[in-house]
């Protein structure tokens, strides 16, 4: 299926000045000169997306570039936010009717029903991410005539809904209730009636900055680069696609902590040949927590009686854990059996492999 990936339009004035507006690369992706359209500094590979630690992003947004006689640049763009979720254990309620339906509820979301499409969020392929305001990002581009320099900083405002009375529940009416009996109310209502009551608004503000160098010799047929970037929530910025926030207990976000950077060089001995090297990396600083609370109830049919059989009753066996652990990275999490393979459920359908604590959900793989 054909897609389009650059679709932009932009005016341009004998100023300096100019427009951007469209879908296009991020301002955060590093440019070779100036800040210019067209001009990016992508790795030299098929897929940008191959090269670990690079910066970028294809997104909507709008950007204003003042251009100072080709020496310096400056530049601002507002950009479409696109959360991506990471981590495992969040506070959550699964219920099993007699009739073997399910019933699944959580006490935060992040989406809003939206299209489908590559650009949008993997968590919930039919949502857009519900930040509060476009990412802002600012930049600036030094090119002395010995190299080519940039500063840039992200700032992202993150969103999610929570729900106190989305997870409560009790285990007082068990077929063998438990010696110490646990009731989880709805702070507003009073009731073990899961409910929307009392839902408010998260907001978290995560950012970060980032540097790079690009340095050109033997008369511009060698070029140098590095670039490293550090922040809260800009996970996603970065190729590995490290997730920009997870959640904690009560619902509320944990933005997570991320760095990445590349470097390498770029080797230019003819028009017709280049040879490159690039090499990075990208880290997630732990975000984990522990007392999520996960209820899991499960209901059996009522049995008439038959002959010399009594009757049974329905019967609601609810369980009820209140010291999950969770978040992202979580130290207590056993990942032993990460590594082990199970036999494949048919010729066609590779087993899930084995049993492993750590999950994760992101948006964009491919932006």
């Amino acid at each position: 299926m054909f897609r389009q990936r650059q679709v932009w339009g932009q005016v341009a004035l004998d100023s300096g000045l100019s427009f951007t507006g469209g879908q296009m690369w991020s301002l955060a992706t590093e440019n070779r000169k100036g800040i210019n359209n067209r001009l990016e500094a992508l790795p030299m590979v098929i897929d940008p997306q191959y090269v670990v630690g690079f910066t970028w992003a294809r997104q909507y947004g709008f950007r204003v570039v003042k251009d100072f006689g080709g020496k310096l640049a400056l530049a601002l763009s507002v950009e479409g936010p696109q959360a991506t979720l990471g981590g495992r254990g969040f506070t959550s309620f699964t219920g099993t009717s007699a009739t073997g339906a399910v019933t699944a509820t959580q006490n935060f979301f992040i989406n809003a029903p939206g299209a489908n499409g590559g650009l949008f969020n993997a968590f919930d392929p039919t949502g857009y991410t519900v930040n509060k305001a476009p990412d802002v990002i600012v930049k600036a581009a030094f090119d002395p005539g010995f190299g080519h320099y940039e500063v840039f900083g992200i700032l992202s405002v993150f969103r999610n809904r929570i729900f106190p009375c989305a997870v409560v529940g009790t285990n007082t009416g068990n077929p063998t209730p438990p010696a110490v009996p646990i009731t989880l109310t709805c702070p507003v209502t009073g009731t073990t009636v899961r409910s929307a009551a009392g839902a408010f608004n998260d907001t978290r503000v995560g950012g970060g900055g980032g540097a790079s160098a690009r340095l050109t010799v033997l008369n511009k047929k060698l070029d140098f680069v590095a670039k490293g970037v550090f922040g809260d929530g800009i996970g996603r910025y970065g190729t590995a696609q490290l997730a920009d926030e997870t959640f904690r207990p009560d619902g509320t976000a944990a933005l997570i902590r991320t760095a990445h950077g590349y470097g390498g060089f770029e080797f230019h001995p003819n028009a017709k040949l280049d040879v490159y090297l690039y090499g990075g990396s990208e880290y997630a600083w732990r975000t984990a927590y522990t007392g999520y609370t996960v209820i899991t109830a499960t209901s059996t049919p009522a049995i008439p009686a038959s002959g010399t059989q009594p009757a049974y009753p329905a019967t609601t066996t609810t369980n009820i854990n209140l010291n999950g652990i969770g978040g992202y990275g979580s130290p207590f999490a056993n990942n032993s059996g990460c590594s082990a393979e199970a036999p494949p459920t048919s010729s066609f359908t590779p087993s899930a492999g084995g049993t492993c604590a750590e999950t994760s959900a992101s948006s964009r793989k491919e932006r």
